[in-house]
């Protein structure tokens, strides 16, 4: 038998053992998700998973990974094709026609670089400014979600703990709530000629056919309006549950219509940036001066790659392949800000880097379940050391 390893402390950083160890905490750390203690292949099975590898990001690999990116844009390769198209037009005749004194017609590369710079420098401060405000808006969206997942999380804790057990309630809750998620993604899914959000509702199981009838009858074609509805039936709920005296008085009423309001407020949220674009001024201004510096940007490098395609000192091969890579390396850049932000206007659209309906909905149905049967598998811990609920009440 082998000799027991020795005790490795934060004393001995350097050891050998100590920086396998470090390495697969690390690497362990890395197949872990932040949804918790599991591995992605579990999360995936149970519909939690869509996080991506920051630490394959930074390396090579990055080359690699196209799924979810704006990689993946069709419009992104017909913009780059066009610009190409633009080049070789303006490339392929000047280079066939050249004729005598074309450099001194074309100018010095230091003047067109110069030229183009006002350009680049002032799309270049639009567009970080309208990426940055994309981003948080994007943002405030996703914290919106949060707001109806938190809203539908306290109210089933407050109401299993504090109020009523009864488990058809308890799973009303949770259902109304992954409804009205269910609805804002269904409402920008929406296709022409497709079945009502609402509809989908009913063949998914989150609503009955009656409830369906209710919300059309309240609204017949908002889906917004109908998912914050089903948080004012679990509001009518609260208050009848503190009309039978389950609640402790009025201060625990509020605080659990506080909560149905969270939920509610949420799709308030999400009806509010997907509705309010950016001032179409701004985005027009912007859209228009990046395909402007694109064009021109394109024209010049082409005549330029011409410039050093011949003359009196040769074919210039580093001067050719500098000036090629600017024309089609910025306006892909400028172009991909824009598809990019394009796509994080509405993240509930189904595309690869939108959110995940799925991941919410699961997240919403284990925390349900778990939170209503809480109080029925308590630590022996708590039990024995704590006296029951019931008889604190008493004297």
């Amino acid at each position: 038998m082998s000799a027991p390893s020795a005790v490795l402390s934060e004393s001995t950083p350097l050891s050998d053992a100590a920086s396998k160890d470090k390495v697969k905490r690390v690497k362990s750390r890395a197949e872990m998700s932040s949804y918790g203690l599991v591995s992605k292949e579990v999360e995936k099975d149970e519909g939690v998973s869509k996080v991506y590898d920051v630490n394959t990001l930074i390396t090579w690999k990055v080359f690699g990974i196209a799924s979810g990116t704006v990689l993946h844009s069709s419009t992104l390769w017909k913009e780059t094709a066009m610009m190409a198209l633009v080049y070789w037009f303006v490339f392929g005749p000047s280079y066939i026609w050249r004729w005598k004194g074309f450099s001194e017609f074309v100018g010095k590369e230091s003047t067109i670089r110069a030229f183009i710079a006002m350009f680049s420098t002032l799309i270049g401060l639009l567009l970080s400014f309208y990426t940055a405000l994309n981003l948080g808006r994007w943002w405030q969206m996703r914290m919106a979600v949060q707001a109806i997942q938190e809203g539908s999380k306290k109210l089933t804790m407050m109401v299993s703990q504090g109020v009523t057990q009864d488990k058809v309630l308890l799973q009303t809750i949770n259902r109304y709530a992954r409804a009205s998620l269910y609805l804002i993604f269904q409402a920008s899914q929406m296709e022409p000629g497709e079945d009502a959000p609402v509809i989908k509702a009913v063949k998914r199981g989150f609503l009955t056919q009656e409830e369906a009838d209710n919300l059309q009858k309240l609204n017949p074609h908002m889906a917004f309006v109908q998912a914050e509805t089903l948080w004012v039936w679990l509001g009518n709920v609260v208050t009848r549950l503190h009309d039978q005296g389950l609640t402790k008085g009025a201060p625990h009423y509020c605080l659990l219509i506080a909560t149905v309001d969270q939920g509610r407020s949420g799709i308030c949220d999400v009806q509010t940036f997907l509705e309010t674009p950016i001032p179409l001024g701004y985005v027009h201004l912007l859209c228009l001066m990046v395909k402007l510096h694109n064009l021109i940007l394109t024209v010049l490098m082409a005549m330029t790659a011409v410039m050093h395609a011949g003359g009196q000192h040769g074919f210039d091969i580093v001067g050719v392949f500098r000036v090629s890579v600017r024309a089609f390396f910025m306006p892909f850049l400028y172009n991909a800000l824009l598809v990019l932000n394009a796509e994080v206007t509405d993240p509930f659209g189904g595309d690869d880097g939108d959110f995940s309906w799925s991941n919410f909905d699961s997240n919403l149905a284990m925390s349900g379940k778990s939170y209503a049967k809480a109080s029925n598998h308590l630590p022996e811990s708590l039990k024995a050391h704590f006296l029951p609920i019931k008889s604190e009440q008493g004297p």
